[in-house]
């Protein structure tokens, strides 16, 4: 099977690939980047079977994403605001933010500044920033207004890695929430309803709007956890207790983000060796894996009723169902072995 590069090796999920890879019909970054990033030991992963209206919907995503950022930005309420600071983040293939969009977050952070979704987007943006971030008190106002949620403390602004500080805060916080419920609801909600930009012969124009909706949703960065993926490992003395904790929580990420959660059973295989706490992240990443493979010949129909089902399940019960669909079981079977065993592995545990 040939592979494509979808994303730097350090947990970052990026929009370009990420809406060639959605257009597609895969997994938002989840199932698409391990083999290259044996850190976050995600496994490679092409669609075979490519539905029309996915297929026409990737020409077409990113004048799509500038006509609804366009409409949304003209409004003033949280959730358009949100929705079109999203849409305008910039992509990894060096391109700038949308024109005016510096002034959407301004509006958002003036009108919806006590507000921790709304400062979660706008911190999300300023992590994702090439060049230096001009509002870091974004953060700030973000673990202010939330210090409860682990998550909040790792959004620095440009990549940063976190201070022991921020990883005790971090740790010591009683849940991580990677949002991601939360984004694809606003996100879809704001969408609804919206038609594609051009009429496309022989393809449904109420399949490509909703293949076009999916992409967009698809496409929006995750946290980044690469920096405090590295502090853990190996984490100094005085930050291996952090370190588990935090692999606890995200493990228990409400969002039940793909990404969260295998990002924290990495950093408790690495911590927990010889433990229960090891054997039930090893078991985690076997179930994941093997959903990955039962999806591997899907056409991508399944994505609609995931992106549905993250809102209210979160994502990893989104894609056990989604599995289950298709008259499998959501765990492996005993004695199973995966395609790539080493999809299984540890980066350092791997060989050529």
């Amino acid at each position: 099977m040939n592979t494509t590069p979808i994303a730097r090796c350090s947990g970052k999920p990026r929009r370009r690939n990420l809406v060639s890879w959605a257009g597609l019909g895969v997994t938002a970054f989840a199932f698409a980047v391990a083999w290259l990033c044996p850190a976050t030991a995600f496994a490679n992963y092409e669609r075979k079977i490519v539905l029309p209206a996915d297929h026409a919907a990737q020409s077409l995503d990113d004048q799509y994403r500038q006509q609804q950022w366009t409409r949304l930005a003209k409004h003033d309420d949280r959730d358009s605001l949100i929705a079109a600071v999203l849409l305008g983040l910039p992509d990894d293939t060096g391109d700038s933010p949308f024109e005016g969009q510096a002034e959407v977050e301004h509006r958002l952070a003036a009108k919806f500044g006590k507000d921790a979704d709304a400062m979660f987007v706008l911190t999300l943006a300023c992590q994702e920033q090439k060049q230096p971030c001009t509002h870091p008190e974004y953060h700030d106002a973000l673990v202010r207004i939330a210090p409860g949620n682990a998550v909040n403390w790792l959004m620095l602004p440009n990549d940063a890695t976190p201070s022991a500080a921020q990883l005790h805060a971090a740790a010591s916080a009683p849940m991580a929430d990677s949002y991601l419920s939360t984004v694809t609801r606003i996100l879809r909600k704001e969408l609804a309803d919206q038609p594609a930009p051009v009429v496309i012969r022989d393809i449904d124009p109420r399949e490509l709007a909703a293949a076009l909706r999916r992409d967009a949703v698809g496409a929006v960065p995750q946290p980044y956890y690469g920096p405090v993926l590295r502090m853990c490992k190996p984490p100094s003395a005085a930050s291996r207790s952090d370190c588990i904790e935090l692999g606890r929580r995200l493990v228990a990420d409400r969002s039940g983000t793909l990404l969260a959660r295998m990002i924290g059973g990495t950093m408790l295989r690495r911590l927990e060796k010889g433990t229960p706490e090891e054997a039930s992240a090893k078991e985690l990443r076997r179930d994941y894996v093997w959903m990955d493979e039962q999806l591997d010949d899907s056409d991508g129909s399944f994505m609609e009723q995931v992106q549905r089902d993250t809102i209210d399940l979160g994502e990893w019960v989104a894609y056990q169902h989604a599995v289950e669909r298709m008259g499998k079981s959501s765990t492996p079977p005993a004695g199973w072995v995966p395609r790539n065993p080493q999809t299984l592995l540890l980066s350092e545990e791997r060989t050529d």
